[in-house]
């Protein structure tokens, strides 16, 4: 599996795992999610996070394929798999 480091994205610290036509992204939003929705369209993930602090949104760059998403305890997996 090929491990990249971590990376920041508008104060969202995340990770990107690539191996054998697989593609994993697991974010974490923290525990002040109240509420959270997810949306792969087009090679983006759009994240939409209800907290204490309001709603933000926030996009991750996806990999064309199959994609499947979980979001619990304020953390996001993204699980892609190539086509």
């Amino acid at each position: 599996m090929a491990n990249a480091r971590h990376s920041q994205r508008d104060e969202v610290l995340y990770r990107r795992y690539d191996d054998d036509g697989r593609t994993v992204i697991v974010a974490d939003f923290g525990s002040a999610v109240d509420d959270a929705s997810v949306e792969v369209v087009d090679g983006t993930a759009i994240v939409v996070i209800d907290g204490r602090d309001g709603s933000r949104q926030y996009e991750f760059d996806v990999p064309a394929g199959t994609a499947t998403t979980l979001i619990r305890n304020g953390v996001l997996t993204i699980e892609v798999e190539s086509t």
